[in-house]
Formats: C-alpha cells, structure tokens, sequence
C-alpha cells in the first residue's frame, strides 16, 4: 500500500499550487521542505498530478547520471511523472518556462508487458531490456515550479514534480534490441556548437538498470512498471543550462537526432 501522510502538511492544496505553477509557467510560493520523508514527497507530487489534470504515460527519471546527482545535491535518482502534454515533437517551439535548471540528452523505453511479471521475477537490468518492446531518443528539459527551499535534496525534487517539464520524443530507434546502448554516444549541441557529450552507459552504467531501479521503487511505492509505460531514464549527457532564442539539437549517434527551438 502506499505510505500515509504523517505530518500535518495539506498535501491536495500545495499539490494545486504547483500545479498551477506548472500551468503558468511561473513559480509558486509554496515550501517544499515540508514533507516528512520521501514517501510523502512522492504523495505530494501525486497530488499535484492529479490537480494538473494531464495523462500520466509513464515516468522520467532525473538525477541518474553523476554529475546530475551532484549538481542538484542529490544521493541518487528521483521520479517524475511522464505527461503526455509535456511531450513535444521534433523541431518544435517551446516557450522557456522560469525556473528551469537545463537540458539533458537520454533514451526512453516503451514497456511491452508489467516489469515486474510476478514477484519472482528479479528486477534486473537484462530483464528490464526483455520487458521492453521500444526505444527512442529522448531530448528532456529540468526545472522547478518552486524556489523554497533554495538547496535542492531528494524530497524537494521528488515533490516538484520530479523536475520533470518537457521532452522532445525522438525517432524510435531501429534495431535498438540488438545495438549496445551503454556504448552509444550522445551529444547535446546549443546553436549549433556541441556543448556536452556521454554514453547510454553514464546513466547508472546501463541505461536498463535505471529502469529495474525504477522497478525496484514502484514496487517499494505498491505498484509497478505496466505494459505501454514509456519510461525516460534519464540524461548520458549531464545538464547543459539553457537561454530562450536558442536552438537545441541532441544526438544519439547512428540512433537519430532531434531539435527544439526555445523562445
């Protein structure tokens, strides 16, 4: 079962607040420091998916790779909630919302059936990837809907939503099942110059394992990975900061690319 609120934080009216911070663009005055462990920070994000009101898909991952981890003041990954409405299309426009803390560069996965099977299936990377029946380029965007608390930590992101605000849903990628994605190289390049560079193998040293780790979370949270899930594991290529007027491009190798111009 999922974990009670035990503090006496109202989880449904701050979950409305960055909401609609989340609409607006703007950052709500509201503190996060308030949930009393991580549990109930995850509540609070799920109440403010519900006042949001958009279709969960699946889920992204933040904070997979190191230098991520260490710049947001992380111990390790956090989630975020998928929306279908945060998901752009190639070349697209997008207005920069405040708050926002970068760009990364990563894969996303499509479940073809419920990860774990049965609960003796051990939730390992090799049998996260035969869960998986797709995989595309994923061009993502970090940020905050709130400034409070100024420092960053695991609760604080997993309640602002994960820090999830947009991705542009590359090419699904031919072939993935029997490329070597750990070994792929991404590069992330702003208005034409490449500003940052990794491998699939940066995110937790397989991008699979992010997703058994995800696994291993949401059956920790009562539930699990479904068939149809897309999962965005997280960035190979660490987070480049970002300015409105420039142009985004990410690539994944031999695997496709994708744009994203930021107004």
């Amino acid at each position: 079962m999922l974990a009670i609120a035990s503090s006496a934080i109202d989880l449904d009216a701050m979950g409305e607040r960055l909401a609609q911070a989340r609409l607006d663009g703007g950052l709500a005055d509201v503190d996060l420091g308030g949930p009393v462990d991580l549990d109930e920070a995850e509540d609070l994000r799920d109440a403010a998916v519900r006042s949001l009101g958009w279709a969960q898909v699946g889920y992204a991952l933040a904070g997979t790779h190191p230098a991520v981890t260490r710049t947001l003041r992380l111990t390790g990954p956090v989630v975020g909630p998928l929306l279908r409405e945060a998901l752009l299309e190639d070349r697209s426009t997008f207005h920069l919302p405040r708050g926002v803390l970068g760009a990364g560069v990563g894969l996303a996965f499509l479940l073809g059936r419920s990860f774990p099977f049965a609960d003796e299936e051990p939730l390992t990377a090799r049998n996260a990837s035969r869960a998986c029946v797709a995989c595309r380029l994923d061009l993502h965007l970090l940020g905050r809907r709130t400034a409070v608390p100024a420092v960053l930590d695991d609760w604080v992101a997993a309640a602002d939503l994960g820090l999830d605000v947009a991705h542009v849903a590359g090419p699904w990628v031919e072939g993935w099942a029997a490329t070597d994605l750990a070994a792929s190289e991404a590069s992330l390049a702003i208005d034409g110059n490449v500003v940052a560079r990794g491998h699939g193998r940066d995110v937790m040293g397989d991008p699979f394992a992010a997703l058994s780790w995800l696994a291993r979370r949401l059956v920790d949270r009562g539930s699990g990975l479904s068939a149809g899930d897309l999962v965005a594991v997280g960035s190979c290529t660490g987070l480049a900061q970002v300015l409105p007027g420039q142009t985004l491009w990410a690539g994944f190798g031999d695997l496709g690319s994708v744009s994203l111009d930021l107004v």
